[in-house]
């Protein structure tokens, strides 16, 4: 049995479409700033390497901002993930948004919730979390920025 999809513009209303920019940007951001100041800004203390006493302001935004992602997805999925993929309209390009997507949140999941399953475990999936959260931004212009246009 199909899901039934509503026809009509894919495109969000601005006032979605700049919040849904903003979240997923707010949140790409705060990532980038994270690994910025976790692996560039220790400094060498008394006793060992210190954080940067930002470095845990920009992974508590991070994961505000994720949180409000993952409803983004929620109102993409029904009024512009299902309709485009209905529609064979940019396919590759939001198929590889949605997967990134996937994986970002399990990998995040992982790394918020179950701190320590074993350490090599941990030390995995946040390689993979923020290679694939670095790449997301390159995959989101690719996605917007394409021509394509629907195919019944």
């Amino acid at each position: 049995m199909s899901e039934r999809v509503e026809r009509g513009p894919l495109k969000l209303p601005r006032g979605r479409r700049w919040t849904v920019y903003g979240i997923c940007f707010g949140t790409w951001i705060t990532g980038v700033l994270w690994l910025i100041y976790h692996y560039f800004m220790t400094t060498e203390g008394r006793f060992g390497p210190e954080t940067h006493p930002l470095e845990q302001w920009w992974k508590i935004l991070h994961a505000g901002f994720s949180f409000f992602a993952v409803g983004i997805l929620g109102l993409l999925w029904g009024v512009h993930i299902l309709r485009g993929w209905n529609a064979n309209w940019r396919r590759w390009s939001g198929g590889t948004m949605a997967g990134l997507f996937f994986v970002l949140t399990v990998t995040g999941f992982g790394l918020y919730y179950i701190y320590v399953i074993d350490e090599a475990w941990r030390a995995w999936t946040s390689i993979i979390h923020w290679v694939l959260g670095l790449a997301a931004i390159a995959a989101f212009f690719i996605h917007w920025l394409s021509k394509s246009t629907p195919r019944n």
